[in-house]
């Protein structure tokens, strides 16, 4: 405990290493303060890494993932900076293993995704529009903005309608 408490007044005193050099040994891991103090040291993707090694990768976190965080030579990460550098290799491997798994898109649901994006696209420019019309009244459709997205609406609806067949089926 007065380890911990030592650790913790050094990190604030700014009289320790460089919080990468830290030695995990020397910090008490179960103290969500102290974590959360070096995190803060770190950038914002090496603290979120080294929070995730210790809920996750770290042996006696209550929510240990089961697979032990190993360097190249099969020994635990001695260091904060080793065990941020580890975590981010682990995580980008359990992401490419996820990604790898799916299953390829079928063609209706990139068409799907294709025709949720124009709509969303289409009504941007209902709400720019009906801003204009807010701003200028009658005059809104005179002006060269309302006519650039007039002609941007026109080029959407003919693409709703040239994909729709593949989003809903030939018969609808």
């Amino acid at each position: 405990m007065t380890r911990t408490f030592l650790l913790f007044v050094g990190l604030l005193g700014g009289c320790t290493p460089a919080v990468r050099d830290i030695a995990l040994s020397d910090i008490d891991l179960s103290n969500m303060q102290t974590v959360q103090t070096i995190r803060e040291r770190l950038s914002p993707q090496e603290g979120a890494a080294f929070a995730d090694y210790v809920v996750r990768h770290h042996i006696k976190s209550a929510h240990y993932c089961g697979q032990p965080l190993l360097n190249n030579d099969g020994e635990a990460p001695d260091t904060v900076g080793e065990a941020v550098d580890l975590t981010v290799r682990r995580d980008a491997g359990d992401r490419s293993i996820l990604v790898a798994a799916q299953p390829p898109a079928h063609p209706r649901e990139l068409a799907k995704d294709h025709w949720d994006k124009l709509i969303r696209n289409r009504d941007n420019i209902i709400d720019a529009q009906a801003r204009l019309r807010l701003e200028y009244g009658d005059d809104a459709k005179r002006r060269s903005d309302w006519m650039s997205l007039e002609t941007r609406m026109i080029e959407i609806d003919r693409n709703l309608l040239a994909i729709k067949p593949n989003v809903f089926g030939s018969g609808t």
